[in-house]
This record gives structure tokens, C-alpha cells and sequence, in this order.
């Protein structure tokens, strides 16, 4: 039986990632569309010959679930994932997973430790990540002293929708873009972390004193390991690249450095001159989650992975718009 799949909302192009996959394959059936846009949702209806319904309660009422892909406006994400939670519906998210603390506390309590969550993040899933990985399992570069990263994106304001100038709805610069690299420095590494801290720069979007357009977030892991993670919304516009996205680990034995924009990752160390591991394919970023749900395969990012990845960058949010504290994170 083919797994019934519902899409609540389409808010962001990240809906595609779950279309597409579900598109190329014949174990899932796309049964029903939520959204409270009447726009979008007539535009997912027409997409997968769905049902529309303005509300997850609707949906839900009408239709029995395995799965949920939820890519509404971030600020609205937390009461839909916990609705559809409570319903015993495995959740597949785009990030972020919440915009405040109360919401992710929300979502871990309706999830009760069960396996019914999981967080696109497909930066896990770039060739040059797998490939990374290899490179870290092998020991290649020693024991790792640094990790930094950089995250430039274009804004081109006049060209987003309303909601991500909206707080409520955005849920900030670090909420939103420091995720991904906060979840690939603890996966690729397994360092385990003591403390973390934002910083926002003065700098904001003309006419909008709440949207800084850069954005720090400093992790410190237990053995003294530091992670720098970059983000801001300068990339320039003339620029053919949406953003050069860059990584960086620095080792006892090497360095390695992904380029994530030109798909390329090279490493050099003490005993070999600089080289290019060959590639693998990159993987679809929802084919994991429903190859969990048809066949049993390991979940790529556990509820575990994404409600920390989520807290540490909430966490340095509020860093970053209060006094650039650090807050404890040893038990996270």
C-alpha cells in the first residue's frame, strides 16, 4: 500500500524537494493539500489533483495520514507539526522546525520520544558532504581544532514574499540560515557542546530595523573545539551564484574545505599535497524519509538531530538579539 501523504502548506520552494520525490516514485500517493493561502492551495491542487483544505484540522478530519510534509511560513510550523503529532502522523519539515523556544518545547512534548519527526536538511545529503564524511571517518586530517563556516544569501526583497519581513513569521536570520551548518559541524564531527552565542550586525534591511543582514553564531564544544558559522544576506546580486557557501575544517593532520556553490571539496594534509576526492551523487533530500516510511531504512536525521539543531540556532537567536550571552548547552 502506497504511503498517504499530506502537504501542509507551500509557503517556501523547499515543497518541491518532497513533490519531486514523491512525483518519481509509486509507494507514495500525495491524499491531500492544506494551506491557508487560497492561492497557494489552489496551486497544490492543481499540481497533485489533491484535495485542498484550509486548515491541518480539516485535512486531518477528512483524510488518515501516514506522513505530513509541513513548508507553511515558519512562524506557523510549530502548531502544525504538534497537531499533526498528536494524530500519530510522521512529520517530514522543512526548517526551521519552530521560531521560539515555547514552540520547540511544544513539538518535543508531542513527540514523547517517538520517531515521528525528521527535519530537511539537505546540505547532509550534497556530494561533497558524503564525501566529506569519508574523509573524517579516515582520520585524514587529525584531531579537529576548528570548523567554520559561511553562509552568503541573495535577498532580493522585492522578490520574497511578505512573511519573511514579518518576525512573527521569519523567525530571524540565525533561526533561519545557521541550521544547517550547526547540524553538518555536529554530525560530520560527533563533538559534544558546552556553550553557544549569537551576534546580529547592525546592519539592517532599509526600512526594516528588525532584519539584520548578517549574523554569527560561535559554538564551543567540551574539548575546546570552536565552530564559527557566518551568515548573512549580502551575496551580491551581479554574482551568478545564489550563495558561496563554505565550510572549512582545520585538523592536527590537514584541512579540508568544501566549496558547496561549485561542488567541491578538497582536502590536503602533512603527508599528501592537496587533492579532490571523487565525488558520490547527491541524494534527494526527502528520499530518506520516505524510504523510512516504505522500507524501514535508517532515518537520515533523526527527531533527535533536528530538535537539536533547531534549539542551538534558537538559542544563539536570542543570543544574538539580546547581549550576546552565551548560553549552556552541555546537556543538548
Amino acid at each position: 500500500m502506497a504511503i498517504r501523504l499530506g502537504i501542509v502548506g507551500a509557503a517556501h520552494m523547499h515543497v518541491d524537494y518532497v513533490l519531486d520525490e514523491a512525483a518519481r516514485r509509486d509507494d507514495v500517493e500525495i491524499v491531500a493539500v492544506c494551506d491557508h493561502d487560497s492561492a497557494r492551495l489552489n496551486a497544490l491542487c492543481a499540481r497533485t489533483g489533491a484535495p485542498g483544505f484550509g486548515t491541518v484540522s480539516a485535512m486531518l478530519a477528512a483524510h488518515r495520514l501516514d506522513a505530513a510534509a509541513v513548508t507553511t511560513e515558519p512562524g506557523l510550523r510549530s502548531e502544525a507539526v504538534v497537531e499533526l503529532l498528536n494524530a500519530g502522523v510522521f512529520t517530514i519539515v522543512d526548517k526551521p522546525l519552530a521560531t521560539t523556544l515555547a514552540g520547540l518545547d511544544a513539538i518535543e512534548q508531542a513527540l514523547a520520544g517517538r520517531p515521528l519527526l525528521t527535519l530537511l536538511l539537505e546540505k547532509r545529503h550534497y556530494a561533497v558532504t558524503i564525501a566529506l564524511r569519508r574523509v573524517l571517518d579516515d582520520a585524514l586530517l587529525g584531531e579537529i581544532v576548528t570548523i567554520t563556516a559561511t553562509g552568503p544569501h541573495k535577498l532580493r526583497p522585492d522578490q520574497r514574499a511578505a512573511w519573511y519581513f514579518d518576525p512573527a513569521l521569519y523567525g530571524g536570520i540565525l533561526n533561519d540560515l545557521s541550521v544547517h551548518d550547526i547540524d553538518l559541524a555536529l554530525w560530520l564531527t560527533g563533538k559534544n557542546l558546552r556553550r553557544v552565542r549569537g551576534w546580529a550586525s547592525p546592519a539592517k534591511l532599509a526600512g526594516k530595523t528588525d532584519f539584520p543582514l548578517a549574523a554569527r553564531v560561535i559554538l564551543e564544544t567540551t574539548d575546546g573545539v570552536e565552530i564559527s558559522i557566518d551568515v548573512d544576506w549580502l551575496q551580491p546580486d551581479a554574482s551568478p551564484r545564489h550563495g558561496d557557501y563554505a565550510l572549512r575544517i582545520t585538523g592536527t593532520k590537514g584541512r579540508a574545505d568544501v566549496d558547496f556553490a561549485r561542488n567541491l571539496l578538497t582536502v590536503e594534509t602533512d603527508t599528501r599535497p592537496a587533492f579532490q576526492p571523487v565525488l558520490p551523487a547527491n541524494e534527494p533530500p526527502a528520499r530518506y524519509a520516505l524510504d523510512y516510511l516504505a522500507s524501514g531504512v535508517p532515518l537520515a536525521i533523526s527527531a533527535a538531530d533536528s530538535l537539536r539543531a533547531t534549539r542551538l540556532a534558537l538559542l544563539a537567536q536570542q543570543s544574538a538579539e539580546t547581549d550576546g550571552n552565551w548560553f549552556d548547552c552541555s546537556g543538548k
